[in-house]
């Protein structure tokens, strides 16, 4: 009888966790089938979004690299590529209460540009009928500058193309670094110094502080709708920043999507691949300068960067080849 008892105890205590279990891995498979699913919907929306950035309104004349200095691209069909995809993905393209719902998720939508980026913010406006709607505006464009310790201000680009004005703002020069280094002083283009690093750096940090800017409007926009949730720019390692700056593209934020009992947040990326190609590191190795492709492993110290072997070359450095992506 004592034996019966403490089975019967066994099962009453054993079941309903069983039960709990099961439905909790059950939960658990769905949101990760759902996350996956808004993974998939988000990525591919930024694809075609930054895609479309190398279609000019213009029939024949796509966005190129034009004289390898300047950038030409479509961020009205960008945009619109972006949104076509997003909504269909999340099946409400017909729906345009559900438009409005799914676009509040949208925390940022920004474009990386060749010589700046642009941030698409959330705006609420009073429709004709008289209900509450939103909209995203195009901000200015945020060239990625940098100010130097004599005040010089140099306009960067996502190459080495740069525009410099002197500290007193009464004359500026633009051109490659190469070709512009010997016209003037500015240190930052001299040989051996640290340009693609200081170069990243003023690009990632425009990027940023356009995307908080951006979630900040976003939130205020949202609470004015009701919504509840508190919208963060996430945490991103330095290898995701940098790979935000390789070429023209497309960056977006969804977040606060209920999924369960959590809330579904992602970023995804985009390249328009207009910009990107080869570049060569110049950097020593011991003690003797040698220069590599950047489709080799990036070393830890780059002292020039240059758009060709031969300027590698010409500049006194040696080839360092590599085989399978290793040196």
């Amino acid at each position: 009888m004592k034996t019966a008892k403490l089975a019967i105890f066994f099962v009453l205590i054993y079941v309903p966790f069983a039960w709990t279990n099961k439905f909790d891995a059950k939960a658990q498979f769905q949101m990760l089938f759902l996350e996956t699913k808004y993974d998939a919907a988000v990525n591919a929306a930024v694809q075609d979004g930054a895609a479309a950035l190398a279609v000019n309104e213009k029939q024949g004349e796509e966005a190129r690299y034009e004289s390898s200095k300047k950038v030409r691209v479509n961020r009205k069909e960008a945009v619109d590529s972006f949104y076509k995809t997003f909504f269909s993905n999340f099946g409400v393209s017909e729906n345009a209460a559900g438009r409005q719902v799914l676009d509040s998720y949208l925390s940022a939508l920004l474009i990386v540009g060749y010589d700046g980026c642009y941030s698409y913010t959330f705006e609420s406006y009073t429709g004709e009928d008289g209900y509450e709607r939103s909209r995203r505006l195009e901000g200015p464009k945020r060239p990625y500058v940098y100010q130097d310790p004599t005040g010089e201000v140099i306009a960067f680009t996502l190459d080495e193309y740069v525009t410099v004005k002197n500290a007193s703002g009464t004359g500026w020069i633009e051109g490659f670094r190469s070709e512009i280094q010997p016209k003037t002083q500015t240190a930052l283009l001299k040989p051996g110094a640290r340009f693609d690093e200081v170069r990243r750096g003023a690009i990632i940090n425009t990027i940023q502080r356009e995307l908080e800017n951006a979630i900040r409007e976003h939130n205020i926009q949202t609470r004015r709708l009701g919504a509840a949730y508190t919208f963060t720019l996430p945490l991103l390692s330095d290898e995701e920043w940098s790979n935000t700056i390789d070429d023209v593209g497309m960056l977006a934020f969804v977040q606060g999507i209920p999924i369960g009992y959590r809330t579904y947040n992602n970023y995804a990326l985009g390249g328009a691949r207009i910009v990107k190609r080869p570049v060569f590191y110049g950097y020593r190795q011991s003690n003797l300068p040698y220069f590599t492709s950047s489709r080799c492993p990036r070393p830890q110290e780059i002292l020039e960067t240059f758009t060709s072997s031969k300027a590698a070359a010409a500049a006194g450095y040696y080839p360092k080849e590599c085989v399978n992506g290793r040196t």
